[in-house]
């Protein structure tokens, strides 16, 4: 206590000395290339709004009725008196409700917002009196588990302008109990118990950073010398630090011992490399180094040359090696990847960083959600033809295992918890931040369509409608109504066909003439009602892969084999006892485990001059849910014939072989949109017919 409160003074003064200093240094973050929107300013329409709609009558929206991790977290109970998590950094309520705030606004349901008032008003009450947010860890702090939690409050106070006073009260206090913190040796930042995992909140640390500079952005006061000194501190005392990891050299482009003893492990671990990608441009926004900028880019393009996934993804399961399609990914690793890559372009502004967003969103996340999203897999492969419950074949006591960390043999089934709850709790955010991040301000008179998608947006600048079937389709209608003059910018993906895009506005059509840098294309618009029609002409793309294999697109969508599904299911399981009976007890029927293995041939080369689009007829609709297996209308097919193509570990499919001699004549084969393709081949090794 002595220790405390002489660090407590010792801030008094250190705060004394940095306010003159900065104050007179007038700092100021960089400004966003384009602004965020405030919660509830974006609303989705269309197949996604069907899609949230369905998330929320699923898991994502009924975990708080029975989810012990949520509805009996140690986050709502007094200290000392219990509670339950699945980890001593205590991020199961937090994952949750960052990912529930703006899914329930969004969805304007009240039975959710409920939920997530209740729990930030409980949370809010506990708060200690020296400003401390959630459980203790084994008598000490950890900040990691705070920041989601940061991350959904700010959320809701854009959301909810009644949260406002007692969330910035509460962000205050903990930001000046932060500050005592890390002058008193780094206290909950750096050295910690031997199983809390304190390298989490180093390599994460540029989200809790994004909190700050909100209130630098949002709510500025008296208070902000010590946030830009807490800021700095955060960052300074951080181990890890992802500059440093992208450089040559130094950056592991294979990763020959992937194991949680390498040495780089955290600069491993899939979902650390995916929340990651923004880290330089969170940094850049406080320290001015403009060498970020570049920085950013090279961890986004060596992270996909040398471990992504034709899905949009990062593979590490749990821990980076290589390009072998039968790496898998979390499904963590997909929300946190489509958040960072759309934080990166409302920063930075590279059209690429969009069309990636767009990618994993509309992919690797939904491919890991049954239809109705009731279940979810831990782990997706890039060529994963069956999602089954096989000790045996996924783990091998005297040899090497499929996955890195995952051996429970359940990691690619569709579960309630499959492998570890982690993704259980993380995965509401997915949908929710890309509506939030689909619109953003250009300057002071315009406003840009970013991640494309059917979508409404509420501004001071206009009201617009946008009414499309894409990325199933590549025509987007704005109906626009506006009491001034405005400049709308569209977005147009770096994959787009010159000669068969336009704008048409009325009886007036012209072609796309996007800036090379951001991709935006800008229309000036008239006060009153306006309907604009954008058209995105696309071809389908065949991209070269390891192995002389190819993964195929057309759009942002990727197509993968349709290699058939038969499903069996369960009771579900506990992460803990994934070969035990089952959960027979649980109030919802829908709570099931799912086996899915093929019911068609898997190892099939192609031939790429073959393929042919097939999209939407004329009046053509897309059901709900559209990521269901058959679901989506659009497919592709292609020629191609069954080659020799053994397993690796007897578990999954190996490497493709060099020998891709036909067994038989070729057939034609369907390619179906990858997110609906639950077991499926998406790096298909060519073969000329």
């Amino acid at each position: 206590m002595v220790a405390f409160f002489a660090a407590a003074a010792l801030t008094v003064l250190y705060i004394t000395l940095v306010t003159s200093t900065q104050a007179s240094q007038n700092l100021m973050l960089v400004p966003w290339a384009f602004e965020p929107l405030p919660v509830g300013s974006i609303l989705p329409l269309g197949w996604i709004l069907g899609e949230m709609q369905t998330m929320a009558h699923g898991l994502a929206g009924h975990q708080y009725d029975f989810y012990v991790y949520v509805n009996e977290s140690r986050w709502l109970q007094a200290p000392g008196t219990g509670g339950h998590d699945y980890s001593t950094v205590n991020e199961a309520l937090p994952y949750w409700f960052n990912g529930l705030v703006p899914l329930a606004y969004l969805l304007d349901d009240e039975r959710l917002k409920d939920q997530v008032h209740t729990v930030a008003g409980t949370v809010l009450n506990l708060q200690t009196d020296d400003g401390w947010l959630g459980p203790e860890v084994l008598a000490e702090r950890n900040f990691w588990g705070r920041v989601p939690l940061l991350l959904g409050l700010t959320q809701l106070v854009e959301a909810n302008s009644t949260w406002e006073a007692p969330v910035v009260d509460a962000l205050r206090s903990f930001m000046t109990l932060s500050h005592t913190m890390l002058l008193n040796n780094s206290q909950g930042h750096g050295i910690c118990p031997p199983d809390v995992e304190c390298s989490w909140g180093q390599t994460r640390v540029h989200d809790l950073i994004i909190t700050i500079q909100w209130m630098l952005d949002n709510y500025p006061s008296s208070q902000d010398a010590l946030l830009w000194d807490t800021m700095d501190m955060f960052y300074e005392q951080s181990k890890f630090r992802w500059v440093d990891w992208y450089q040559p050299g130094v950056y592991l482009e294979v990763v020959t011992n992937p194991t949680t003893k390498h040495p780089d492990y955290p600069y491993l671990h899939g979902v650390n490399v995916g929340q990651g990608l923004k880290a330089s441009a969170v940094v850049r926004r406080f320290n001015h180094n403009d060498s970020l900028v570049d920085a950013s880019m090279t961890a986004v393009n060596w992270t996909f040359l040398y471990h992504g996934a034709p899905s949009g993804t990062i593979l590490g399961d749990e821990i980076q090696r290589d390009l072998a399609p039968y790496m898998g990914s979390e499904l963590c690793t997909a929300v946190e990847t489509g958040y960072s890559l759309a934080y990166l372009y409302h920063t930075l502004g590279t059209n690429s960083y969009a069309d990636r967003a767009e990618l994993v969103i509309y992919n690797a996340m939904p491919v890991m959600m049954t239809g109705d999203m009731w279940a979810h897999q831990y782990m997706d492969q890039p060529n994963g033809p069956w999602a089954t419950n096989n000790t045996e074949d996924f783990t091998h006591p005297d040899g090497p295992h499929l996955f890195t960390t995952a051996h429970s043999g359940a990691a690619t089934t569709f579960g309630l918890e499959p492998q570890y709850p982690c993704c259980t709790v993380n995965h509401p955010q997915g949908y929710p931040k890309f509506v939030t991040h689909s619109w953003g301000y250009v300057g002071d008179n315009g406003l840009a369509h970013i991640l494309l998608g059917p979508s409404m947006v509420d501004t001071p600048l206009a009201v617009i409608e946008c009414d499309t079937a894409y990325p199933f389709d590549n025509t987007l209608q704005y109906t626009i109504n506006s009491s001034k003059d405005f400049d709308l910018y569209v977005r147009v993906p770096s994959w787009f066909t010159p000669d068969t895009s336009s704008i048409r506005i009325g009886d007036s059509s012209s072609a796309l003439q996007p800036d090379p840098e951001t991709g935006l294309h800008r229309i000036r618009v008239s006060s009153g009602s306006t309907t604009i029609n954008y058209t995105i002409g696309a071809a389908i793309r065949a991209e070269t892969r390891a192995n002389n294999t190819v993964a195929v697109y057309y759009g942002n969508l990727l197509y993968a084999l349709d290699v058939g599904s038969s499903v069996k299911s369960s009771y579900p399981h506990a992460y803990y006892d994934a070969q035990g009976e089952g959960l027979d007890y649980l109030p919802f029927p829908e709570l099931r485990d799912y086996y899915v293995n093929n019911s068609k041939a898997w190892n099939v080369a192609i031939d790429p001059s073959t393929l042919q689009y097939h999209g939407l007829g004329g009046g053509a609709t897309l059901p709900t849910p559209i990521f269901e297996y058959g679901a989506p209308p659009t497919y592709v097919t292609v020629q191609g014939c069954e080659i020799a193509w053994g397993l690796y570990l007897g578990a999954t499919p190996d490497l493709v072989p060099n020998d891709r001699t036909c067994l038989g004549g070729s057939s034609t084969y369907r390619l179906i949109p990858y997110g609906s393709a639950k077991v499926h081949m998406s790096e298909l090794p060519v073969v000329e017919l």
